[in-house]
């Protein structure tokens, strides 16, 4: 039986609304209010074998790690679509990504995800209405070829 103690235990860390940061090789790039695509997934491989009728044998094959997205409000910087500029010219700039999320003060990482070898495939300009008071919000879409946690 698996107990919990401590900090497992605690959700006030987390405060009311997430909040974190996003680096590129240890620099921070921006500020996001949405990111999304933190997953994994391993295949299953079947292998039926000759006069054993009664099952399939399985057995984990290649993992496979989702897209990340992340959203953020329109700022002066151009890093972030510079960076995105020059993949489209077929320039090789994979960088390693790391997700920090804060505490609602924003003093402590609570946890970080790394992105291995990651690098931006799809970039979204905002929606312009002149009748809205909304944020200009741009997106941006990283393939990597890994995940870790710290």
């Amino acid at each position: 039986m698996t107990t919990f103690t401590g900090d497992a235990l605690r959700s006030d860390k987390f405060g009311t609304a997430p909040r974190f940061a996003v680096e590129a090789d240890g620099t921070i790039i921006a500020n996001f209010s949405e990111c999304s695509g933190l997953a994994a997934t391993v295949q299953s491989d079947k292998w039926e074998e000759g006069g054993v009728n009664f099952t399939t044998y399985k057995f984990p094959g290649r993992t496979d790690f989702g897209n990340l997205t992340l959203k953020h409000g329109v700022t002066d910087s151009l890093d972030l679509y510079n960076w995105f500029l020059k993949v489209v010219q077929g320039v090789q700039c994979r960088k390693t990504v790391t997700i920090k999320l804060l505490t609602s003060d924003m003093q402590e990482v609570i946890r970080s995800w790394h992105l291995v070898h990651a690098f931006p495939v799809r970039w979204i300009g905002p929606s312009l209405q002149a009748g809205s008071n909304a944020l200009a919000i741009e997106t941006l879409e990283f393939a990597h070829d890994g995940l870790v946690f710290t």
